[in-house]
């Protein structure tokens, strides 16, 4: 039978009841605590006489409270809606009406910002506080405003963890994570349970985390690959640390404070903390890192693995909308430089070139990626569900009857004769100038070799002449004389065609709530 993953993670939880699970500060909680505490708000929400599959937010810093909350709704077989809270009131509002959102938990930081944009929110009926309030009030249109010591006075826990009852629709939407990339409005992705209980076994597996694992979650639980460190850590009985990313150095303190083996990161995070000294017993404590989100530049790489050994490093990539399509297993890291890797567990890769036909080893084409990791579409968008999530070409499919959609993510990679792929750029970051279609991945890159930039960006601004001219972005508290440094190392070592025609310099570039560059944003910067 079918179960939510927050009813996995406590079966396999039996053996190691006094272990630390998760551990925030001085603050932490054994995995017994832990399935006290998550059913103590899984029988606070069933006092709501909540429906299978409503939607319920959950906007509040990341903590342990936070995570109990998603596991609780997860087990009560709601729908999570998890976003940042960075996210500006009205980018937060959009998502409450877009994910017809009937109940909110936050905390009163989070209420604070938001509260005026409630009234809006005509679907929403109560607010949850992590935090204890002197009385609960109503708010706007008669929302009520509760909190979980409210809750707990009217529930009633009978045995910890109620074994399911019915069975469970693995298609059922356990969860929807708003995609707030470079392209495009935020979307919903909708994802199933069978994608979270799937996507955590997969990658605990293949990262091979156990029990003695000490795993550091750095990024938002608004994140796939956030979300997924924790529910992957938790499944293996590891004890995971929660931590908001603050600057490098703290990152690295945390790793040596708490002997860290486990760090999972994007590319915003490994630039700047490759170029720093790590202490001698961060090296040897770390058993793995990984990295997702993007490219990393050659010169990061090759700090990083001065730092770990090539034997320490998993490069992943994948998608929102399938989760994790690829990674390149540490004995392969030297031997195919940049390399995205092949296809994980429960995971099939296309590359496919615009005829529809596969591409052959070396020919650049679209990944197209199938398997129980696709998602199940973007919320209340048909059109945009229709654009991405197609049948995989005939040739592809396995019979007659093949219904399965598969994501055809846009990406352009290319394949070795071995399998192996390469990431070579996003078809709708791609710049086309003078007639030539670049990457710009390969000017940042180049970009982030130059010792004092700790990030790039290089978008194509529309240029009469040439189509499109580039603007590279670049991060850093350099002195003057880098722009002129770095200009010289460009003409150096790219031809004129992918020149900059102008670089501009930032004190810390606008971030999605992915922790990714927001490419929209620096392109209405450049038009003001």
């Amino acid at each position: 039978m079918q179960t939510t993953i927050s009813h996995q993670i406590f079966e396999r939880s039996l053996r190691r009841s006094n272990h630390v699970a998760l551990r925030q500060q001085q603050q932490c909680l054994s995995y017994a605590e832990l399935e006290q505490r998550v059913d103590h708000y899984a029988a606070g929400l069933r006092q709501l006489n909540l429906q299978p599959g409503e939607h319920i937010a959950v906007h509040a810093n990341k903590s342990i409270d936070t995570v109990c909350a998603v596991l609780a709704c997860l087990l009560c077989r709601l729908t999570v809606v998890p976003f940042n809270p960075l996210l500006k009131p009205a980018q937060i509002e959009h998502i409450l009406l877009d994910a017809d959102i009937t109940v909110l938990i936050s905390n009163l930081a989070g209420l604070k910002q938001i509260q005026s944009r409630l009234g809006h929110c005509h679907a929403l009926k109560r607010v949850i506080l992590t935090e204890d309030m002197p009385q609960s009030r109503p708010l706007s249109n008669n929302q009520k405003l509760l909190t979980w010591s409210d809750l707990a006075s009217t529930a009633v826990i009978d045995e910890p963890l109620p074994a399911e009852t019915n069975a469970l629709d693995p298609k059922s939407i356990a969860m929807i994570l708003y995609t707030s990339g470079s392209t495009g409005a935020p979307k919903g992705v909708m994802l199933s349970q069978s994608n979270l209980c799937v996507g955590s076994a997969v990658v605990k597996d293949y990262l091979t985390l156990a029990d003695s694992d000490r795993i550091l979650a750095l990024l938002p639980l608004s994140f796939d690959y956030g979300l997924n460190q924790i529910l992957s850590g938790l499944l293996a009985g590891a004890e995971v640390v929660l931590m908001d990313y603050l600057l490098p150095h703290d990152v690295l303190v945390t790793l040596e404070k708490r002997a860290i083996t486990v760090l999972a990161g994007v590319p915003s995070l490994w630039n700047p903390m490759a170029k720093l000294e790590w202490p001698t017993a961060v090296k040897q404590q770390l058993r793995i890192i990984t990295n997702s989100g993007g490219a990393l530049p050659e010169t990061t790489l090759t700090q990083l693995e001065k730092h770990l050994g090539s034997n320490k490093i998993v490069l992943m990539y994948g998608l929102t909308e399938a989760f994790r399509a690829s990674y390149l297993p540490t004995a392969e890291f030297s031997r195919r430089r940049g390399s995205i890797g092949r296809a994980i567990p429960q995971t099939e890769l296309f590359v496919v070139n615009t005829q529809g036909q596969a591409c052959s080893t070396g020919e650049v084409g679209e990944l197209v990626q199938a398997g129980a990791l696709v998602s199940l579409g973007y919320w209340n968008q048909a059109e945009a569900t229709a654009a991405v999530f197609k049948p995989l070409p005939l040739w592809a499919q396995k019979s007659q009857n093949d219904t399965q959609l598969a994501v055809w993510s846009g990406d352009q990679v290319r394949q070795d004769k071995d399998g192996y792929l390469y990431f070579i750029g996003r078809n709708d970051n791609m710049i086309k100038s003078s007639g030539y279609r670049i990457s710009p991945d390969e000017i940042e890159s180049l970009a982030c070799a130059h010792h004092a930039v700790d990030l790039a960006c290089a978008l194509g601004i529309e240029d009469a002449v040439r189509g499109q001219s580039i603007i590279l972005y670049i991060q850093t508290a350099a002195d003057s004389e880098l722009n002129k440094d770095l200009e010289s190392e460009l003409k150096r070592c790219l031809p004129n065609y992918m020149q900059p025609k102008q670089i501009i310099r930032l004190q810390q570039f606008p971030m999605t709530s992915n922790a990714k560059i927001d490419r929209n944003q620096l392109q209405r910067i450049f038009l003001q």
